[in-house]
């Protein structure tokens, strides 16, 4: 009995691990904070600095984990290099195609209002890139090594449950933040572990986050987890913020929930995702 409880706790100590670990790589990062040029950055331009330099601790995080729980590699964490362009480029146009379905229904019926955004050529690039850092730190901090502890020791929809809980209670300090938003979120958390696992590559997942968060941003004007970007079209809810979004955005829409249901359901009856199994001489 006490292996057996051993064995299911642990995942959670080495999730705690992996934690003490980034957090003791990333304390350098907070040091360029008191750089002078840095403090004058604005939020967005600071959060790709930021990030960026935090995806270099995340690499160092993994390569050390991978080191101490022989025989791991990076690729049992997802990443590897085989097709990885060509499904990070299907996984941006499946993300955008899921965010215009759901702005489409929300039109349908009347709960959102467009007009012409305003944004610059140069903007537009900037905020591809901040999208794009934003999606490779989230995804490898999130579906690279908590995913696979999860997933070699629980059951495959429990280990992608807890992954995608995880990710939508990270999200409740962002402004506008609702119950309905932790539930999109948590749900889009699963839909990204799920083409994780199923590919075996964190790719997929990277194009995903990054088209979901372009389209509603950059592309349809909503509030991108309750922030603003610049925009080529602007959006104004209305009616009932469940159904509208309210401060939150889109992703705070029972459409949203809708869509994302389906979707996961769908991918789950028609695909069916492989344990993780460690071999000791891979």
């Amino acid at each position: 009995m006490g292996k057996k409880l051993l064995y299911y706790f642990l995942p959670i100590a080495k999730l705690v691990l992996f934690g003490i670990c980034f957090l003791f790589f990333a304390l350098p990062v907070s040091l360029l904070k008191n750089i002078p040029f840095i403090k004058e950055l604005n939020t967005e331009e600071s959060t790709v600095l930021w990030e960026t330099c935090l995806i270099f601790s995340l690499f160092l995080v993994l390569f050390l984990l991978s080191k101490m729980f022989k025989p791991l590699t990076f690729r049992h964490f997802f990443i590897v290099r085989k097709d990885a362009f060509g499904s990070f480029l299907k996984g941006t146009l499946l993300g955008i195609c899921i965010m215009a379905m759901c702005i489409a229904l929300l039109s349908l019926i009347g709960n959102v209002s467009f007009m012409i955004g305003g944004i610059t050529l140069g903007m537009f690039f900037f905020y591809i890139i901040y999208f794009l850092v934003v999606a490779f730190f989230e995804e490898l901090l999130f579906r690279t090594y908590p995913l696979f502890v999860f997933a070699e020791t629980y059951p495959i929809a429990l280990a992608i449950l807890f992954n995608g809980l995880l990710f939508g209670f990270v999200h409740a300090t962002n402004p506008g933040f609702t119950w309905l938003a932790m539930l999109n979120i948590s749900l889009a958390g699963v839909l990204f572990s799920m083409f994780t696992l199923y590919y075996r590559s964190l790719s997929w997942a990277i194009g995903i986050h990054l088209g979901w968060n372009f389209a509603q941003g950059i592309l349809f004007g909503f509030k991108v987890s309750g922030s603003n970007t610049p925009s080529l079209l602007s959006t104004k809810p209305t009616g009932v913020s469940y159904i509208s979004g309210g401060e939150f955005g889109i992703e705070g829409s029972l459409i949203c929930t809708i869509i994302l249901v389906l979707i996961i359901t769908y991918f789950f009856r028609k695909h069916k995702i492989a344990p993780i199994v460690v071999h000791k001489n891979n």
